[in-house]
């Protein structure tokens, strides 16, 4: 082959490796800054088809009690955070919040292989963890942990810890919860109530500022109790809601309000990195800075983003294929790198 056809096959070689990229990191979500690029919801690879703008847009209310106490603050901080579960769960980014919305249940779940119909998972599938995989499909109603279930609740016997425990490392596959992480988050259960008329609420901005304060809540409780395993996953469990808003806030109008929200994460997962003595003071500066400025900025902007009802839906209705394609990937670039999942780099 001459000289020229040599390099015109690797022009053409490359163009289409370029095209291949291109291609992968719009379902990625990596290049979410462009304006015609589809909204990167994670959480519709594991949504049943037609539900996405219902689970979007509204989920269920839940009435805490005491959901001003810090151990039930930061229950709810972990029960958000994908890497608590570890495996295969943490590599799709399913927290127990995915199941257990608010700590509700969550009827349009839907994940091939492990559900059966909407609202149904199958917890024993070999998919999550070989050590409860019972090599049959039976899946079961997502439960409402508002109502009664098979686990007494009561804290003479914390048979709730025990199963909390198992839930996490053998049904799932995820590291051994520390004695701090488990109180938390069975003091976060048995908090959970059902509201009066069992309303429904809409999704907002203040839903991962909340949350984002419930992380740093979790944190400093963890430091006090020398947990530097949960200081660490209060901080994953915090830059996983910067991540949330970061879906929300597309398009080259917000492309500041994404920039921040990133650095905002890599300066969280160097805190989380630090020395457990200094994670403490630096947390302060952090939050002290993100209140003051971005937070700001997120308000002004929330009614240009997708926390608004009518420019969601348009979103989902002009990227519904896209949406689909990202729904059924196996890996997110973009959750992974704000939910600080082992070996993600930051996004880019």
């Amino acid at each position: 082959m001459s000289r020229s056809r040599r390099a015109e096959a690797l022009d053409r070689s490359g163009a289409f490796i370029r095209k291949l990229i291109e291609f992968a990191a719009l379902l990625l979500g990596v290049a979410a800054t462009r304006a015609d690029a589809p909204p990167a919801f994670e959480q519709l690879r594991w949504t049943a088809p037609g539900s996405e703008l219902a689970l979007l847009s509204e989920q269920p209310a839940t009435c805490l009690a005491a959901d001003d106490d810090a151990l039930v603050r930061s229950g709810r901080a972990l029960f958000g955070a994908p890497t608590l579960l570890g495996g295969q769960a943490a590599k799709a980014g399913l927290s127990c919040a995915s199941c257990h919305i608010n700590g509700r249940g969550n009827p349009h779940f839907l994940l091939a292989g492990v559900s059966a119909a909407p609202g149904t998972a199958d917890v024993t599938n070999s998919f999550f963890s070989a050590a409860r995989g019972n090599g049959r499909f039976d899946p079961v109603t997502i439960p409402d942990l508002a109502m009664p279930g098979k686990v007494a609740r009561g804290t003479d016997t914390r048979a709730l810890e025990a199963f909390v425990r198992n839930l996490i490392v053998e049904e799932f596959g995820g590291q051994e919860p520390t004695p701090a992480m488990l109180d938390a988050l069975a003091t976060y259960v048995r908090a959970v109530r059902a509201c009066p008329g069992e309303p429904s609420v809409g999704r907002r901005l203040d839903d991962q500022l909340s949350a984002i304060d419930d992380g740093v809540a979790g944190t400093r409780l963890m430091i006090d109790r020398g947990d530097p395993q949960g200081a660490r996953l209060a901080i994953a469990a915090m830059r996983h809601q910067l991540g949330l808003i970061a879906e929300r806030y597309t398009g080259p109008r917000l492309a500041r309000e994404r920039e921040g929200l990133l650095a905002a994460s890599r300066a969280l997962q160097a805190i989380g990195e630090d020395n457990t003595a200094r994670i403490g003071p630096a947390l302060a500066r952090w939050k002290s800075d993100f209140d003051t400025g971005l937070a700001k900025r997120l308000r002004r902007a929330e009614a240009r983003s997708l926390y608004d009802a009518n420019r969601l839906a348009e979103s989902l209705r002009q990227f519904a294929p896209s949406a689909i394609m990202l729904r059924r990937s196996t890996h997110s670039v973009r959750g992974a790198a704000f939910r600080g999942a082992p070996g993600a780099a930051p996004f880019q």
